[in-house]
């Protein structure tokens, strides 16, 4: 432990991944350093999952109470199909979750989880630049020495990427791979709760399949629901910057809702879609698994290494298990010499490598069904969502939110 006191660890990227590491590592006595493009806090995005990763790791910081006081626990799934009623799911998901893990699984808005992450950085004086663009990296001796578009630098004994799907880092580190678009593109908003639109118990999340369009709706602590759709489309959409995401107000808004296929489906989301108040298009893309995560004294974390899709609701509780695998790591084959990192970064990525390989092909999976057009095809779709929670999307999903460790932490 007393290796990495003076470790200093410069972190490319202020959005979830990038916060939370830089709390972890200033816990085990590190000395974090974070470097954004962005001038300002940009938080944009509608809601996320919080699962037990999340909330495991937020404990170990003593950061959970406070991150649960800003999320809704979801006690219950319920999943139909818009074309002949049939119900797939209508089971306390979220209670059987609560029950496996010891940890509910919550709805969070982004932009308040992640200035909740900013704020206790600022709180525990972690050190945070804004306005620097990450452009290249050298090493010197036993140094890494990040490059700005500013013309400054910044050394460190080591970096870490957290700069999300169309990461700087990787690209500087292994060459350019582009995002590629998935074919399908997402609408998404905020509806305030009213008199007569509001949940009542059992908090439930509610999927609704219909031909050719995909609907997810889920309540919020902030007296509002979060909703999204999915439509399949050949040309790409907006890129996925869930950081610059900023909803649209104006009077566009309900010439938009009005051509969703599902504006008057029954069952509340017609009412839901028609009391949107703020709203969001953007393209859904992927980028292969980083093959390698590491080169010399820098690593990739999260979406950098291992983009995904929203559709297991995975993306920041699967980026939380990479900074705990990746601080143990350091942790455990400190003093941090060049040897011993490149032990650490290579344990780390064969740590999570395979898991978060399974958790991307079904989300993979996932895109296939949403893109699911034509009512014989849906029929035939129907059949393997009939299985209920023993379907593999159930199957990965207690599976991953077991995770990042069971019993005692390690750090």
């Amino acid at each position: 432990m007393a290796n990495s006191q003076k470790k200093k660890v410069l972190i490319i990227g202020a959005g979830i991944a990038g916060p939370l590491l830089a709390l972890v590592l200033q816990h085990k006595g590190f000395e974090p350093v974070i470097y954004e493009r962005h001038k300002e806090s940009a938080p944009g995005g509608l809601a996320m999952q919080l699962s037990g990763q999340s909330l495991k790791v937020l404990n170990l910081l003593g950061l959970a109470e406070g991150a649960l006081a800003l999320a809704l626990p979801l006690e219950h799934a319920r999943h139909l199909s818009e074309l002949t009623g049939r119900v797939f799911v209508d089971a306390p998901a979220g209670a059987r979750i609560r029950y496996a893990t010891g940890w509910p699984l919550c709805t969070v808005i982004r932009a308040t989880y992640e200035a909740y992450l900013l704020d206790a950085v600022k709180q525990r004086g972690i050190e945070l630049h804004w306005g620097k663009k990450f452009v290249g990296l050298r090493e010197e001796g036993e140094k890494a020495i990040a490059q700005f578009g500013d013309g400054s630098d910044a050394e460190g004994d080591l970096m870490v990427g957290c700069d999300g799907i169309h990461s700087t880092v990787r690209d500087v580190l292994f060459g350019k791979t582009p995002a590629e678009f998935v074919g399908l593109v997402g609408f998404g908003g905020f509806t305030p709760y009213t008199e007569k639109l509001r949940p009542s118990p059992p908090i439930t999340v509610q999927q609704v399949w219909g031909d050719g369009c995909y609907f997810l709706c889920m309540p919020l602590r902030q007296e509002r629901y979060m909703w999204a759709v999915n439509l399949p489309e050949e040309e790409a959409g907006t890129l996925e910057d869930w950081r610059t995401f900023k909803p649209a107000t104006d009077d566009k808004v309900g010439e938009t809702l009005k051509g969703l296929p599902c504006y008057d489906w029954g069952g509340g989301v017609g009412d839901v879609i028609k009391g949107t108040t703020e709203l969001i298009k953007f393209g859904l893309y992927l980028r292969p698994i980083a093959p390698v995560w590491h080169k010399g004294r820098a690593v990739l974390l999260g979406d950098a290494a291992h983009p995904t899709t929203p559709f297991l609701g995975q993306g920041a509780n699967q980026s939380t298990e990479d900074v705990y695998h990746l601080v143990r790591c350091l942790l455990q084959h400190a003093p941090l010499t060049a040897q011993n990192l490149d032990k650490a970064f290579t344990e780390y990525a064969a740590v999570r490598m395979d898991r978060v390989r399974r958790t991307i092909e079904q989300t993979k999976a996932e895109g296939e069904l949403r893109r699911t057009s034509g009512r014989e095809k849906c029929l035939e779709r129907e059949e393997v969502l009939a299985r209920g929670m023993g379907t593999d999307t159930w199957k990965i999903i207690l599976e991953m939110v077991s995770g990042p460790f069971t019993g005692e932490s390690e750090i």
